[in-house]
């Protein structure tokens, strides 16, 4: 099967603001605004949000844009309240009966990454601050992603738990300022003897979906955890050792997993579902799985082998491994599908290039 059949659009974009070379598939779009960093993709009911920063010299301000076709941009209002609201970047959003919004400034006496909570719509994003230590403090480890079903927002990351053991943990809130943590979870926290991390989040059929590890007798296991309504969780061990799970994908009736093995000769591993063995993928020196995205009848995978990205079709069973060639070399990158085709955004330090896969 062509890659392309994935896609849900079957129509070619033109616009005189993009530009292609006659040998490429990929067509470039002009960015929402100059020099705009596009860190994440989220579904919205007004298309597609699209979140990150502007960069302004040393410093930044948060950024969020709307899109149905990846040509039109609408700017969001946000409204920063903490000073480090006003410099963060906008890395993760989940959209449920509003959507919540993940933003990370670094600073203070060690420049750590200092977390700022966003919600809103398209209309605007409004910052929500938190006491210190709800998100840092003494006790912080990482916040990573945002989630969100129907009512209920959710955070994961790790955090310092009873006597000392550092493990997975989740925050949420009914109305996305209200916050709470949860890092005594009797699935996610580190039992004695273990540690556990959380890696990746996402909404599926049946609920929440987390996917990460957990280090025992010095072997790292992947883990993945299931809750219908973020109060109730079951750990589910996946197969594989020295391996991580890091990103899932979901779509109408199951999720697949996407990770990685650790140590000699790192690889990309795929569970098709919750009991069976995971399948390898491409191998490089160095392997990260970015990103993880459904399609009606396979799946998307971005990863970054040996520092640059690559992207991926495979089956919903996890073979046929089919690279798609990449429109320029990305240190990291996102992707999301239109009606149009699949829009994807390679960015560097200062700046992103968006790109739209021209489909025959």
């Amino acid at each position: 099967m062509r890659w392309s059949l994935v896609l849900i659009a079957v129509v070619v974009l033109a616009t005189g603001c993009a530009t292609r070379t006659s040998d490429s598939p990929w067509r470039e779009l002009s960015p929402p605004q100059h020099d705009a960093r596009i860190l994440e993709f989220a579904p919205a009911a007004e298309g597609i949000l699209a979140l990150g920063s502007i960069p302004a010299g040393e410093s930044r301000t948060p950024a969020a844009w709307t899109t149905t076709d990846g040509t039109h941009w609408k700017s969001v209002p946000v409204h920063p309240e903490s000073p480090y609201a006003q410099q963060a970047e906008l890395i993760s959003a989940g959209v449920g009966d509003r959507t919540v919004v993940l933003g990370q400034a670094f600073g203070g006496a060690h420049s750590n990454p200092r977390m700022t909570i966003w919600s809103g719509d398209a209309h605007g994003l409004q910052e929500y601050p938190q006491a210190m230590e709800m998100f840092g403090g003494p006790h912080a480890i990482a916040v990573t992603t945002a989630a969100a079903l129907r009512g209920t927002d959710l955070l994961i990351g790790d955090w310092d738990g009873p006597e000392g053991r550092y493990g997975a943990a989740y925050w949420t809130s009914p109305n996305g300022g209200d916050w709470q943590r949860h890092a005594e979870d009797p699935a996610l926290s580190s039992a004695p003897g273990e540690q556990t991390g959380a890696a990746g989040v996402t909404t599926g059929p049946d609920g929440f979906v987390i996917v990460g590890e957990t280090l025992r007798d010095n072997v790292l296991r992947p883990l993945e955890w299931t809750s219908p309504d973020s109060v109730t969780w079951q750990r589910h061990p996946l197969s594989g050792t020295n391996a991580v799970a890091a990103r899932v994908a979901c779509g109408t009736t199951s999720c697949t997993v996407f990770g990685q093995t650790l140590g000699a000769n790192p690889h990309v591993l795929c569970w098709p579902t919750i009991d069976s063995e995971p399948l390898p993928g491409p191998s490089a020196p160095t392997v990260d799985t970015l990103q993880a995205l459904p399609t009606p009848t396979r799946l998307l995978t971005l990863t970054a082998l040996d520092h640059s990205v690559a992207l991926h079709s495979v089956a919903s069973n996890c073979t046929d491994w089919q690279q798609i060639p990449l429109p320029v070399t990305a240190a990291t990158a996102r992707m999301t599908t239109l009606p149009t085709g699949l829009l994807l955004a390679t960015t560097d330090d200062t700046h992103t290039r968006l790109w739209l896969h021209a489909l025959p």
